[in-house]
């Protein structure tokens, strides 16, 4: 028996370039040279966002829909989203601003809790945290009347939607929009996307939530991974490239992949 399966071995030697460059930019990074990622837009748009609050007086809310610490689907969203909240918090912190994060799921709630106490108290702003309504639990399903009912009663000025998001996009997206609220959106939930897009005033796609979450987080070891991936991708690139110009002039590329 093969160890290698034919046709399968140019996929196994991408996947080990792609894994090499992940340690690679892992090493240098616990060295102290992080990867330079690129600033994405959405960094700015969060100070937006938050000091239009502190200007209109208004809140600024943080809302994840889908959190969980031990499904595997959601948990990279779930882990982007908090290292964004924890950017944002200290960012409210900073500035004065009014901050709300609702939260449906325990340990979730447990631990949004923490990164946002933490947040106001780097920023020496810890008297302005309330323990009880800064973060607050809410049983999902019982969630919706409540943020609805809120977005309108506390006239929200801005709102973020950040993790993995489902039917709820639309409901909260909408009614965000209708309070006259600025928005940024962000989710790998493919489905939804659209919805963000559409109805927010300014959204990342996709993987650029990953890429937010490790430019506002620093941290060395996703700023490595998405580093690392993007090897992979530019290695596509060129095979695409490659590949389209050699079946132009008649090339049978298809004996490539037989090995």
């Amino acid at each position: 028996m093969s160890i290698i399966i034919a046709g399968r071995a140019l996929g196994l030697l991408l996947l080990a370039v792609i894994v090499a460059a992940i340690l690679w930019y892992m090493q240098q990074a616990y060295s102290g040279k992080m990867p330079n990622l690129r600033r994405l837009q959405a960094v700015d748009v969060i100070e937006e966002i938050i000091g239009r609050c502190v200007e209109m007086g208004r809140p600024a809310w943080y809302l994840m829909d889908t959190v969980s610490m031990t499904t595997p689907s959601v948990l990279a969203p779930t882990v982007a989203a908090f290292q964004i909240l924890a950017y944002t918090a200290r960012m409210a912190a900073r500035l004065g601003a009014t901050f709300f994060v609702p939260v449906t799921q325990g340990l979730a709630y447990a631990i949004a809790n923490d990164i946002v106490e933490e947040a106001y108290r780097a920023e020496d702003k810890l008297e302005a945290f309330d323990p009880l309504g800064t973060v607050m639990y809410l049983p999902d399903g019982a969630d919706r009347m409540y943020i609805i009912n809120h977005m309108w009663s506390d006239r929200i000025a801005g709102a973020f939607f950040m993790g993995s998001w489902y039917h709820k996009a639309v409901i909260f997206t909408e009614n965000a929009a209708r309070v006259g609220a600025l928005s940024l959106g962000g989710t790998d939930t493919t489905h939804n996307i659209p919805f963000l897009v559409a109805i927010c005033d300014y959204s990342i796609i996709g993987e650029e939530l990953y890429a937010l979450g490790a430019y506002v987080s620093q941290d060395p070891t996703q700023s490595s991974s998405l580093a690392g991936q993007d090897i992979g991708k530019y290695i596509a690139l060129i095979l695409i490239l490659l590949g389209s110009i050699l079946a132009t002039v008649g090339f049978d590329i298809s004996s490539i992949f037989t090995w």
